[in-house]
């Protein structure tokens, strides 16, 4: 059972879920190597693109690991679609 099949109903897979988070470089490698339980030297051979096809469990711990910060981090407040700001705050 490959990575694919697992992600078959999304347009996204989860490889590149991992590599999308990896490269946004929002939270240090070094951070996410000792959070996610994937060695530093791993991590960062996946992130350079030296490794084209980590393992299963890897690419699952990362997965993992970023789909918690997602769900922990706060939303960002987005304004109401045709609302005036100076309108919200004078409210």
């Amino acid at each position: 059972m490959g990575l694919n099949s697992v992600a078959m109903d999304t347009s996204t897979t989860i490889y590149e879920f991992v590599m999308t988070h990896l490269r946004a470089k929002a939270i240090p490698q070094k951070q996410i190597a000792r959070d996610s339980g994937v060695p530093f030297s791993t991590l960062s051979k996946i992130a350079q693109g030296s490794v084209k096809d980590p393992g299963v469990h890897t690419v699952q711990r990362l997965a993992d690991y970023f789909a918690k910060q997602s769900q922990t981090q706060a939303p960002a407040p987005y304004p109401v679609a045709g609302a005036d700001p100076a309108q919200q705050s004078a409210a």
